[in-house]
C-alpha cells in the first residue's frame, strides 16, 4: 500500500549541476539548487556561488537530480533500495545514504512489510542519528501505526511522546515539536477520551503551528474539523474543510483531509437524495485522484466510503463503480481498518 506522509521525495544529488529543488512547509518551491547537507536541523544548498540554509522543520519535500540514477536498480525493489543506501554509507555519503533508507523504508511500508520498514529506519537512526531524515522516520511509522485503527493507538501514542521528548530534549528546530505535539494529540485522540478536550489541543496545536509550520497548522485543523462533524456540529466543520480546500499551496494531505470531511458531510446529508449521494461520490472520488500523495489510511476511507455513496446513489453503473472502489480497497490497502470494515459489511 502506498505509504507517504510529510517525507521527502527524496532524487538525487548532482555532481556539478544545480538541478536540486526544495519545497518549504508554506508551499515554496526553492528550484535550480544544489543540495549539499541535510541534518535534523538545517538543510544547505548552494545557488550561483552563494550558499543558503533552510532549518529542517521548515523542509517539506526533498527533490535531488539524479536519485533515479544512483539507486535505478532498488526503484522498484526496497531491498536493492537498502543495499544501495548501505553501500553510500560506506563510501561516506551521508545525503544520499539518509534518502535511500527512507526510500526503502517507504517502499515496504508500500509493500505492506511494517517489519522490514521499520527495520530500515531503525538502521538509519543508528547509522545517521543527526539525519535530517530522521522526522520522517517518526512520520512513516506513526502513519502506520495510525493506519491501524484503535490497535494501533497505544503505539502511535508511545512514539508520539518519544518524537517529542526526542525533539525537546535536543533542541531540534521548534516546528519539529510543534508536530511532535500533534501526533501525541492524534494518539490521545484515537484512543478515546473528551472529544471537547481534544478540540481544544487541536485548537492549540493549530495557532501554535501556524507561524512555525503551516502543514501541522492545516492538519491540525483538518482533525478539528473532524472531531466538529462527529460531535454533529456540522457548520463548524464545514466552514473549515471549505476553508482549507479551496487554499492555494496547501499539501496534499491537508486537501484529502477536507475533501474527505466534504463528502461525509454530504452523505450524512443526503438521505434519500440521489444528487447529494452522487456529489459525496464524486468528492470521494476525487481523493484518490488529485491527491496521490495523501496518506494511504486516506485513500482506503474514501475508497470505503465511495463504495457507500455508490450504493446509496445506484445511477447508472452503480455497481461497477462499488466494484472498482472495492477492488482498489482490498488490494491496495487491504490491511487497513477501512478494508477489514467493508469486508464485514460495516
Amino acid at each position: 500500500m502506498k505509504s507517504r506522509f510529510v517525507a521527502a521525495f527524496l532524487l538525487a544529488l548532482p555532481l556539478v549541476a544545480q538541478d536540486d529543488s526544495v519545497i518549504l512547509v508554506n508551499g515554496t518551491k526553492v528550484e535550480g539548487v544544489k543540495v549539499t547537507s541535510f541534518d535534523i536541523r538545517e538543510l544547505k544548498y548552494s545557488k550561483g556561488g552563494g550558499t543558503q540554509s533552510v532549518p529542517t522543520d521548515q523542509v517539506a519535500k526533498v527533490m535531488l537530480a539524479k536519485f533515479n540514477d544512483v539507486f535505478r536498480l532498488g526503484l522498484k525493489d526496497a531491498d536493492l533500495m537498502l543495499t544501495k543506501s548501505r553501500e553510500q554509507l560506506e563510501e561516506k555519503n551521508p545525503l544520499m545514504a539518509q534518502l535511500g533508507f527512507i526510500s526503502a523504508a517507504n517502499q515496504f511500508f508500500d509493500q505492506n512489510k511494517p517489519s522490514e520498514g521499520s527495520g530500515a529506519l531503525d538502521e538509519l537512526k543508528k547509522a545517521l542519528p543527526e539525519a535530517g531524515t530522521i522526522p520522517d522516520s517518526y512520520r512513516l511509522k506513526f502513519e502506520y501505526y495510525m493506519g491501524l485503527g484503535p490497535n494501533g493507538a497505544a503505539n502511535a501514542l508511545a512514539l508520539a511522546k518519544k518524537y517529542l521528548a526526542d525533539a525537546a530534549g535536543n533542541a531540534w528546530p521548534s516546528g519539529l515539536g510543534v508536530e511532535a505535539e500533534f501526533f501525541v494529540a492524534l494518539a490521545e485522540g484515537a484512543a478515546g477520551g473528551n472529544p471537547k478536550d481534544f478540540q481544544n489541543k487541536l485548537r492549540t496545536v493549530a495557532s501554535k503551528a501556524q507561524a512555525v509550520n503551516a502543514i501541522v497548522s492545516n492538519r491540525a485543523n483538518v482533525q478539528l474539523a473532524n472531531s466538529l462533524r462527529e460531535t454533529k456540529d456540522l457548520e463548524a466543520a464545514r466552514r473549515i474543510y471549505e476553508d482549507l480546500a479551496k487554499r492555494d499551496g496547501i499539501d496534499q494531505v491537508s486537501r484529502a483531509g477536507a475533501m474527505l470531511g466534504l463528502g461525509e458531510i454530504a452523505l450524512e446529508e443526503a438521505g434519500s437524495d440521489k444528487d447529494k449521494a452522487r456529489a459525496a461520490l464524486m468528492m470521494f472520488l476525487r481523493v484518490r485522484l488529485e491527491t496521490r500523495d495523501a496518506w494511504p489510511s486516506q485513500h482506503a476511507e474514501a475508497m470505503y466510503y465511495a463504495i457507500k455513496a455508490a450504493d446509496k446513489w445506484r445511477g447508472s453503473d452503480f455497481q461497477y463503480v462499488m466494484a472498482r472502489c472495492r477492488g482498489v480497497l482490498y488490494n491496495d490497502f487491504g490491511s487497513t481498518e477501512w478494508a477489514s470494515k467493508a469486508r464485514a459489511g460495516h
